[in-house]
């Protein structure tokens, strides 16, 4: 099978802003069984990079209006040269993950091998209009936790994980990002 390098254009973007740039997130601890299923996976098998429009960054499906507000959310990125990510779906304080490798499938298609059950979904990869106070926008369709359009922010890179022991916590991940996010940050004032 040849391979194909990542999408391309997939996603609507705005102008660059004054205040735009990466946020340096710190480790997270993973839990033990995350940390074993993501070594073995990516030792095992091979799937091809993550595409770098989806790759390294958090997506929400809308903004929460308070750190109790369940939302659904995915990140994804690359471990030793093979895509894996993660389906989140709770508030910032309790939640629940589905781990996943992707596997690049043609142009603005993947497959995600959910790493729990071995169940494989084709999706395909749509560009779509942000809401106000987002930058980035994407459709996967057929996704397998039925939420179908994710939003983010330019600024809300999340670093590649240096090793397969670091993980991809969605949860952590919001507080961070809320160091360079008015937004977020207001979020997180309502409780603390």
């Amino acid at each position: 099978m040849q391979q194909e390098g990542p999408p391309t254009r997939v996603l609507a973007r705005e102008a660059p802003g004054p205040h735009d740039r990466s946020v340096q997130a710190s480790r997270s601890t993973v839990p033990a069984l995350l940390a074993l299923a993501l070594s073995t996976f990516a030792l095992a098998g091979c799937s091809k990079p993550a595409p770098s429009e989806l790759a390294d960054r958090l997506w929400i499906s809308e903004m929460p209006g308070s750190p109790r507000d369940s939302i659904d959310a995915f990140m994804l990125t690359e471990i030793k040269g093979r895509a894996f990510g993660t389906f989140y779906q709770g508030s910032l304080y309790r939640g629940t993950h589905d781990s996943f490798k992707w596997s690049n499938t043609g142009k603005d298609r993947a497959d995600l091998e959910l790493l729990q059950d071995g169940r494989i979904r084709p999706i395909a990869i749509r560009s779509c209009k942000p809401d106000e106070g987002f930058d980035l926008c994407v459709r996967l369709e057929g996704d397998p936790k039925g939420v179908v359009r994710y939003q983010s922010k330019k600024r809300w890179t999340i670093p590649r994980r240096k090793s397969d022991a670091e993980s991809l916590d969605v949860g952590m991940a919001m507080l961070e990002l809320a160091e360079d996010d008015a937004q977020l940050e207001a979020l997180l004032d309502e409780r603390y």
